[in-house]
């Protein structure tokens, strides 16, 4: 069951390296989890600056979502 797969990186294309591994128990399962990054080490801070303004991007989404929802159900 184990497989090979390329996990290139979105922004330069190089394969990325396996920063950390874990081991977590879930019910009866046991998953592991691997974090990936570029070996770029500039590369790689632009890929999280680029997440991370995702990420708040979504949030503020989600959070005017929300407001309207209430607003509604005052209504």
């Amino acid at each position: 069951m184990n497989k090979t797969n390329s996990n290139l990186c979105i922004r330069c294309g190089k394969q990325r390296l396996v920063v950390k591994t874990w081991k977590e128990k879930i019910g009866y399962s046991m998953v592991t989890t691997k974090e990936m990054a570029c070996p770029d080490s500039d590369c790689q801070k632009k890929v999280d600056q680029s997440n991370e303004k995702q990420r708040a991007k979504h949030e503020a989404l989600k959070l005017r979502s929300s407001r309207r929802r209430q607003a509604n159900n005052k209504k």
